[in-house]
Order: structure tokens, then sequence, then C-alpha cells
């Protein structure tokens, strides 16, 4: 994308800009922020305002060298990312880079290497980078991107520029969805779980158009409060294929932004919540709110002590029986 196009980052946009406009684009950038909200959009809309002959400065996203950036093919703007054992960037990647940096552009007036997920790099590939990342040649720049900057040396982050990007708002989100013509039956869900993420927006109206996780959450709504608790095991045992527990993270994610407007709801303030009108999934909000306040934030803990117990290698299965277990003993009372 050009650096027109960048939407939701306006400070990052504007300091690019005037970097380019004014000749002074650093040698070595540090793009931080969340996964999924633009920063290796922003580094090719970089390259295509250093390269583009029809709209220098800018970049036209129409001719021959703007279309290859933003395919990644072309041989002056090159990304690398984790190719090694256990996601790493390995030293042979930061050979590579230094080599690259070495020399002169193919054929554009600059070269934008791209570093994505830099907290990747291992400390013999970042310790590899530190002089290049001072000193690549003229015309050589070199664009690191992470979602997690404090996991970098402190080394690689005093050699590069920082710019920040910011989790994008639902407004923001709400126009992605509207370029790509997503239609309004998946996008409520996926811009209210994509915590700013526009990636993660788009992986789950991808996953709804599946049947994802709102398929899933009625199905967990239904185990809840079935009269039987056979509903539970049932439930539980479906999520311990691989599948499913890939896609449990986004459903808890689900469950948690119902009973947070649930329990919005029923402290009086419904405006607060997210999941309204068409997109609202079966078994949502409303169906919770007589529940009250203090049962809905008992049931909104053990979904959160879910979340943080997932990252720990606990049972998933049995991570899930224990919540819906919980979430019976707010319900079943009511029922």
């Amino acid at each position: 994308m050009r650096l027109s196009d960048l939407l939701g980052q306006d400070a990052a946009r504007t300091a690019l800009a005037r970097a380019v406009a004014g000749g002074h684009v650093a040698h070595a950038y540090l793009f931080e922020g969340p996964a999924g909200v633009g920063k290796r959009g922003a580094a090719y809309g970089l390259a295509m305002a250093l390269s583009c002959r029809e709209a220098p400065g800018e970049g036209c996203g129409a001719c021959d060298t703007c279309r290859r950036i933003e395919a990644g093919n072309h041989p002056d703007v090159l990304t690398f990312g984790p190719t090694g054992p256990g996601g790493q960037i390995v030293a042979e990647d930061a050979k590579t880079i230094v080599a690259l940096a070495r020399t002169r552009p193919h054929e554009a007036a600059a070269r934008v290497i791209v570093v994505d997920e830099a907290h990747a790099l291992n400390p013999t590939a970042a310790n590899g980078l530190l002089k290049t990342l001072e000193e690549p040649l003229a015309r050589n720049h070199i664009v690191l991107c992470t979602s997690a900057p404090d996991r970098l040396l402190p080394t690689i982050r005093s050699r590069a520029q920082r710019i920040r990007f910011r989790p994008l708002s639902a407004a923001t989100l709400g126009a992605l969805a509207d370029r790509r013509a997503l239609p309004a039956a998946r996008r409520e869900i996926a811009i209210a779980t994509a915590d700013g993420s526009a990636a993660r927006m788009f992986e789950t109206a991808e996953a709804e158009e599946a049947g994802g996780p709102v398929e899933a959450l009625a199905a967990l709504r239904a185990a809840v409060v079935a009269r039987e608790a056979s509903g539970v095991f049932d439930f539980a045992a479906s999520i311990g294929d691989k599948e499913g527990k890939q896609d449990l993270p986004a459903l808890l994610d689900l469950v948690a932004r119902v009973y947070r407007d649930a329990l919005a709801a029923a402290a009086g303030a419904p405006e607060l919540g997210v999941l309204t009108g068409a997109g609202t999934p079966a078994g949502g909000p409303e169906a919770l709110v007589p529940l009250g306040v203090d049962r809905i934030g008992r049931g909104l803990a053990a979904i959160v002590e879910a979340q943080l117990a997932l990252p720990s290698n606990v049972n998933p299965v049995l991570a899930v029986e224990r919540l819906l277990f919980a979430l019976r003993r707010q319900e079943r009372p009511a029922a």
C-alpha cells in the first residue's frame, strides 16, 4: 500500500512522509506496535515513496515498480522473517541481510529490507546486524517490524529510529472491511474481537464463513444451559482435536466479549456493548443480563482464568470442562 493508504496510523504516516519529503529517511527504523495494524504495509509504502518514478515521494500504487513492491517480488524490497528452529530468525538470515545492505540497489532508487517479527532474532543474528544497522551502504534502509520491542536487544533498539503503530479503532477496521467488501453478517463479530488488529479481523471473518467462532459459541452456550451435564463433556471433547485447540483462543475471546457486554448492560451501561444488531450471536449478551452483575462477573472471571491457563500447556479439554462447569454454577440457579 502507499503511505497515503495507511489508515489509522496518522502519526506514523506523517513521520515517514516528512522524512521522505525532506530527504532524511533513516538508515534503520523500528516499527513497533500490535500485530496486524499496518507495519509491514507501511514499510512497503515507504519503499514505493522512495522508488516510484511516476509519483516520487509518494508512490502511485499502479506502476510496475509499485505493483511489484505490493506483490512482494521486487528485487530491492525484501522481507525476512522467522525460518529457524523454534520460530527464530537465525544467523544465516542476518548474514544475507548484511550482504544485501553492503551493495547498491539493483534497479530502484533505494533498497528497503523488511525484517518481520524482528523480536525473533536470536542473539547471534541480532549481534550480527548491529554494525549494518548503524552504517548500511547509502540508499539501503532496514525496517524492523515487531509487536514485542522489549524482546529486542537494547543495542538493536538504540540503532533504529522508532515509529509507533497503534491498535486500530473500530471505525478504521470498518473502513478496511469496506475495502475488502466484507459481508455485514460477518464484520461485527470480527471487528469486536479484533483487538485493533486488521489481520485478526480478517482471520475471524474467514473463520466465520466456515462456521468458526460464532457457531462454536452457540454450541458452548447450549452446553452451559443444558439440563444434563453430559453436554459439557461432549463439547469439551469436540475441541480436543488439533483444529479445535487452534480455534480455542478465538472462541474464549468471543465468550469473554459476550460476558463483558452483558456485564455492561446489567450495570446500566448497555451503550458500552459492541455485540449488537444483526451480528449478535445466538445466546449473546442479552440472554445473560438477568443473571445480574455478581454472577456475570464471576462467570467472566472464570473465562479470564481459562484464557490465562491456555499458554501454560494446560490440557485444553480439562480447561474447557472446568470453565463450562464454572459458568453452569452461575447460570443454572437462574434457570
